[in-house]
């Protein structure tokens, strides 16, 4: 479970940004959120975090640091070059930028909170840390990388036999010690490695791939069974699925490759494609059904059909593990109804009961009116005078909102500063075409 991530000169933020899934102290709508692995802990966390931008604002940027943090701690300790050459660019726009990149997330894991972050500059390691957390308990380290070296908890080191020293020595200038701790299999490295391994970030939804990975849940019972749940309450025009796997095999990306490509297509992807069928039914003049008639599932359905199939299995397969999706333009190619149903699975305490968390990007303000989602839930990018991009909560310490008011108002009007410095006319009288016809 996300506690919060922060970033620091990675594209186009510049300074220190931080989203928070803590829920802020209102009193509406407390089904949407959850208590930590421990009732001790004196605080609740949101099932979902929306962000809201215009275009080029950075919002697809906050979900690619997420990104790269997950892809250098899985894979940095088991690649000879380094995976920070892909993944990390910092900010540009800054003359003379000597300032690392900076990532750092607090996370629950059992009864544990963690702190975990490192720095990079110039595609090497300056800088990793990793602190832990119990009820009632202040944080301790349980390891500090810096120049001069690495500093350790000595209860731990002493739990692994004196070796962290020893174990230090295999972690290269572009590799993390937390990876290389994992793949020795030192805890709890492997479990927070494994914890990495449950968020899924898609930037780019590709309705024809994930055909197959919805295609391939299908095969558990319990995941079949929920899933035609979710697609007769979508009321799509057909309730059954028929699915073949066929004969091709999928071809896996290389490592070293776009990064965030890389994760999904060896991560997510089933090794197969399948040929997928849905079922209509054929009716009279009277209304009443007289047969079946099978649709190819790529050739034949709409794109907002297609692209809920695939998606639909994405949230349900989160939600079935507990796990954490982040989705860019979760709207795109959805009628408003299904964006909002989208989003109201993962609030649902009884459809998402373990906790999964969903962290999305739209344009679409729908969900802001008649209060059909929290207000702290919800962030907003915008570019600042020295365009970087700046990460706002709607609803915060300092900066409420109050619960008479339209949010959606405020945010098309440029209160809740979402709005960016437009000139709507702009155009007028550069464009000229008086002959056409």
């Amino acid at each position: 479970m996300i506690i919060s991530f922060t970033v620091k000169n990675f594209l186009s933020f510049g300074s220190e940004n931080t989203l928070s899934f803590v829920a802020t102290p209102i009193k509406d709508k407390a089904d949407k959120t959850f208590t930590p692995p421990s009732y001790q802990w004196d605080y609740r966390l949101l099932r979902s975090v929306g962000i809201l931008g215009f275009n080029s604002s950075g919002k697809s940027n906050l979900l690619k640091a997420i990104a790269a943090m997950k892809y250098a701690v899985l894979y940095s300790a088991g690649n000879s070059t380094s995976v920070f050459e892909s993944s990390v660019t910092p900010f540009l726009l800054k003359k003379e930028n000597m300032e690392p990149t900076e990532f750092e997330i607090l996370f629950f894991l059992g009864n544990r909170k963690y702190r975990y972050g490192f720095k990079v500059q110039n595609k090497l390691v300056c800088e990793e840390w990793l602190y832990y957390a119990e009820p009632k308990v202040r944080e301790n380290n349980l390891f500090y990388r810096g120049k001069n070296g690495i500093s350790h908890n000595k209860k731990w080191n002493k739990e692994v036999d004196n070796s962290l020293d020893t174990l230090y020595k295999r972690a290269q200038d572009h590799t993390l010690f937390l990876s290389v701790l994992g793949v020795l299999n030192v805890q709890p490295a492997v479990d927070i490695l494994k914890w990495f391994a449950r968020i899924t970030v898609i930037e780019s939804f590709d309705a024809d791939t994930f055909i197959d990975f919805t295609s391939e849940k299908i095969n558990d019972d319990i995941f079949r069974l929920n899933f035609l749940g979710i697609l007769r309450e979508a009321s799509l025009g057909f309730n059954t699925i028929i699915e073949t796997k066929a004969s091709h095999p999928r071809q896996s990306v290389k490592i070293g490759s776009d990064f965030m490509e890389f994760m999904v297509q060896n991560e997510l992807m089933p090794k197969a494609r399948y040929d997928v069928y849905t079922i209509h039914s054929i009716l009279n003049e009277d209304g009443k059904e007289t047969g079946t008639i099978k649709f190819d599932l790529r050739q034949q359905e709409s794109a907002g059909t297609k692209k809920f199939f695939g998606l639909i299995g994405l949230l349900l397969d989160a939600m079935l593990k507990g796990n954490i999706l982040l989705f860019d333009e979760l709207d795109a190619q959805f009628h408003f109804a299904m964006y909002e149903t989208l989003v109201t699975f993962f609030n649902n305490p009884k459809i998402n009961p373990k906790g999964a968390q969903l962290i999305f990007t739209s344009h679409n303000t729908t969900l802001l009116k008649k209060s059909k989602i929290r207000r702290d839930q919800l962030y907003t990018i915008v570019k600042n005078a020295k365009s970087e991009s700046e990460l706002r909560r709607m609803h915060d310490k300092g900066n409420t909102v109050r619960t008479d008011i339209s949010i959606e108002k405020e945010f098309t009007e440029g209160r809740l500063r979402a709005h960016p410095n437009i000139d709507f006319n702009l155009f007028t009288g550069i464009l000229d075409f008086p002959d056409y016809q």
